[in-house]
């Protein structure tokens, strides 16, 4: 199967038993998590997908850019922040994939950076706040923050997959695996 694609087997009354197979191809969007020593830059996401949410900065990738390039033009709107490409470390590829709603369904690529230039600023989609890494919020978080993030912060480098249940809330399904690499 072609990467970023998922397949869904549906059967309507009436229909043959052998399964349809519907292909959705995924949106590739970002996060990026700025890290200062043993502290952590989070976003309280005040509109939108996600709000109410303390999270990482980022988006959609918007067409012909790459997963660093968004992440950079993301993190610039969303707190007034320059990165360079050099500065990102990538940690993940997520998928995310939503029962209720399969146009919120999601590759997500996430990115640390311990170098950065300017102060992070709030905007209309985001509140920044630094907080100590044991303290971070993780249950004010997205449900699938706990079983990912606190190992990418250890060091581990992880393809994962999760999927919501029709309360776009609760984990219904979720693979986390270490990799070398994301190739």
């Amino acid at each position: 199967m072609p990467s970023g694609v998922r397949n869904s087997f549906l059967q309507k009354a009436g229909e043959s038993p052998l399964p349809r197979i519907i292909f959705t191809k995924m949106k590739h969007a970002t996060l990026c998590y700025l890290i200062n020593g043993n502290e952590i830059l989070l976003g309280l996401k005040k509109r939108g997908f996600g709000q109410g949410k303390w999270n990482g900065f980022g988006g959609k990738v918007k067409e012909g850019e790459t997963p660093e390039q968004a992440t950079i033009r993301e993190i610039k709107e969303e707190m007034d922040v320059g990165l360079l490409p050099s500065n990102l470390q990538k940690v993940a590829e997520i998928d995310f994939f939503f029962s209720k709603v399969p146009e919120w369904n999601q590759k997500v690529h996430v990115f640390f950076s311990k170098s950065w230039d300017g102060s992070p600023k709030e905007s209309e989609e985001m509140l920044p706040k630094w907080f100590a890494i044991k303290d971070m919020p993780i249950y004010k978080m997205w449900n699938d923050d706990p079983h990912w993030l606190p190992h990418t912060i250890s060091g581990k480098k992880i393809k994962a997959e999760f999927t919501f249940g029709e309360d776009n809330e609760s984990i219904t399904g979720k693979k986390v695996s270490f990799v070398n690499n994301f190739n």
